[in-house]
């Protein structure tokens, strides 16, 4: 009944949960943007203040759907997939932070960015141990 143990060349324990909460980190993301849209929806219909509203209903839902569908190509260890979400989550930080010099979503990104590139640098392993185990 005992299971012998796996040899391996890796430098990560295999209940490494990085790539599924990359994943989840993902998911988060894309719901936080809905949220914030809905939230946006809410002060605009509360304080009578136009604003473009369904554009940025749209977009947020938009980016959540590209966040869906890209967190799932983390679960299914996607280096094209883990790279472009950071890029989605990256990108927009910066225009914020250097062109509209604002904060606003720092600490979200950061943390985001973060789990994202936890989960990278494992796919990136799982790759290249692959690799070289095709080679053998």
């Amino acid at each position: 009944m005992d299971k012998p143990e796996k040899m391996t060349t890796s430098i990560y324990d295999y209940t490494d949960k990085s790539i599924p909460q990359a994943g989840i980190a993902a998911l988060v993301y894309g719901a936080i943007a809905v949220g914030g849209a809905l939230l946006a929806w809410l002060q605009s219909s509360l304080y009578n203040r136009p604003m473009p509203v369904v554009a940025l209903l749209v977009g947020s839902v938009f980016i959540a759907a590209i966040s869906a569908g890209l967190a799932y190509g983390i679960s299914r260890k996607s280096r094209v997939a883990v790279v472009l979400m950071l890029l989605l989550v990256i990108l927009p930080q910066l225009y914020s932070w250097f062109i509209e010099h604002s904060v606003a979503g720092s600490l979200v990104s950061i943390l985001v960015a973060g789990f994202l590139l936890r989960g990278a640098c494992r796919i990136f392993q799982d790759h290249a141990e692959r690799a070289i185990d095709a080679k053998l």
